[in-house]
């Protein structure tokens, strides 16, 4: 989708530009001279504070892309001025690196708790400084494109279940496509969305226009084409078929005020799905095969989500989702249960789009606070899925995937047949998983690591029947996962 609204401002989640240029923020002007002249020599804009409440004023007057701070400054400190700016949601992504003469630990560690990346001790080095400074611009330019992309796919995946949701509680005709136009509308952020059905039938949620009509130039007559309508207002209009192989029913006109609106192929690609569900949903809006396969792509794009936010761990989730099949038809497990299953392993860490990427993919242990945020991420999945209509408890399988039989896990800390079934299988598979394969922080310790730890914790931590069902599978060469 297009990171802008129809209304031309950038989309509430993606307001933090990259910035303008640096701040360096010192009360001696010898100091201030110096990084000016370091940093304009390396071709970066800066400007300078001679205090700090006269930092916080620049910075509320034109966001800086980064910020050097001293810290020894009369009026306001610069641990204070870093605080300040982490407490507010408009400046607390920019970047701030304490440029200070105070060498100890102590001190270090206050710039960092108050919420710097990095702490250079003067006197410096400039072309020390230089390099860090290019380095954290780049690593945050390198975040917010990341950010960017995941917001996107997110706001893909919650059109799409927007839509499912249309497919799912429409008792009419009429009621689906009011559904799905006000998808596309509400959520997807388009300024129109009209269906048109041969049957005179239309639908048109949003600003009222006026529907188009393809010319006979167009390339593809059973494609997506697109309409430069002028007469009221500039718009750009998506026509998109809505036929099958029985034949067409009509066609659907999605309205955008940005001029590249549907330059990504993505977006229309998202949109020509939403189309084909519609003309599913209208051919077949009692089925049950409609609507599972409708949940399907769903979670194929949450799925797909965390592979982008989490490139590390990528596979992860397939892996265990294969894992946790095998165990629940060894267990005998229901099959309407197993596909319940199969959904909330195959997205049980869509939670962890919460965790800064740098948080997931670091190399080395992780402190206590970055612990605690890696887990959140159940809680965190379980809020992203609980307003989706599943007909199983997707939602709360994903919550309890990492709640233990002793009541030592986490969120809810939960003992014994208090956690689902699904969620202690998911948990087997899971742990089995993560120990066998690569992680950022060692590399993948083998498959008979990982059934030491489970057998070893069986009745402790993980259910006893799903631990035995790992293990036979694993004794008779069943288990869906490479032994090398």
């Amino acid at each position: 989708m297009n990171p802008q609204n129809d209304s031309g401002h950038p989309h509430p989640a993606m307001s933090s530009d990259a910035g303008d240029g640096i701040l360096v923020v010192d009360d001696n002007p010898s100091n201030l001279r110096l990084m000016v002249d370091v940093l304009q020599q390396a071709g970066l804009g800066v400007r300078v504070a001679p205090g700090g409440r006269m930092a916080l004023e620049s910075v509320a007057e034109r966001r800086p892309a980064l910020i050097l701070l001293d810290i020894r400054m009369p009026d306001l400190d610069g641990f204070e001025v870093c605080r300040r700016l982490k407490a507010d949601p408009e400046t607390a992504e920019i970047p701030v690196i304490f440029l200070s003469a105070l060498r100890e630990p102590e001190d270090k560690l206050r710039g960092f708790a108050a919420g710097a990346v990095d702490y250079i001790t003067k006197p410096f080095v400039a072309e020390e400084v230089l390099v860090r400074v290019k380095s954290h611009l780049a690593m945050h330019q390198s975040h917010q494109a990341l950010e960017a992309l995941v917001h996107e796919r997110t706001r893909a995946l919650h059109t799409v279940s927007a839509g499912n949701r249309a497919l799912v509680h429409a008792q009419s005709p009429d009621e689906l496509l009011r559904g799905m136009t006000a998808a596309i509308t509400t959520t997807g952020g388009y300024a129109a969305a009209r269906v048109r059905l041969r049957d005179g039938r239309q639908q048109l949620a949003g600003m009222d226009t006026e529907p188009v009509t393809p010319g006979p130039d167009r390339t593809k007559p059973d494609g997506p084409c697109l309409v430069r309508r002028t007469v009221d207002l500039p718009l750009l209009v998506l026509v998109l078929p809505l036929s099958d192989d029985r034949g067409p029913l009509g066609d659907l006109q999605v309205a955008a005020r940005s001029r590249d609106a549907f330059a990504e192929p993505d977006d229309v690609a998202l949109l020509s799905e939403l189309a084909g569900d519609l003309v599913y949903g209208l051919r077949t809006q009692q089925s049950r095969a409609a609507l599972e396969h409708s949940l399907e792509r769903t979670i194929e794009a949450m799925a797909a989500t965390i592979e982008v936010r989490d490139p590390y761990t990528a596979g992860h989730q397939q892996r265990t989702t294969q894992l946790a099949d095998a165990i629940a038809v060894e267990l005998d497990l229901d099959p309407e249960r197993r596909k319940g299953l199969h959904v909330a392993s195959a997205v049980h860490d869509i939670g962890k789009i919460s965790v800064p990427v740098e948080i997931l993919a670091k190399p080395g242990r992780l402190s206590a606070t970055e612990f605690e945020l890696i887990k959140g991420h159940p809680a965190s999945g379980y809020e992203i899925l609980k307003g989706i209509d599943f007909p199983w408890p997707v939602a709360t399988i994903v919550r309890q995937h990492h709640e233990r039989l002793d009541g030592s896990g986490y969120p809810d800390g939960l003992q014994g047949d208090s956690i689902l079934l699904e969620s202690r299988i998911l948990a087997v598979a899971d742990v089995v998983e993560a120990i066998h394969s690569h992680r950022p922080y060692r590399p993948g310790l083998g498959l008979d690591v990982a059934l030491e730890e489970v057998q070893k914790r069986r009745g402790t931590l993980y259910d006893p029947q799903a631990v035995d069902a790992c293990l036979r599978l694993a004794a008779q060469g069943r288990l869906p996962l490479e032994t090398a």
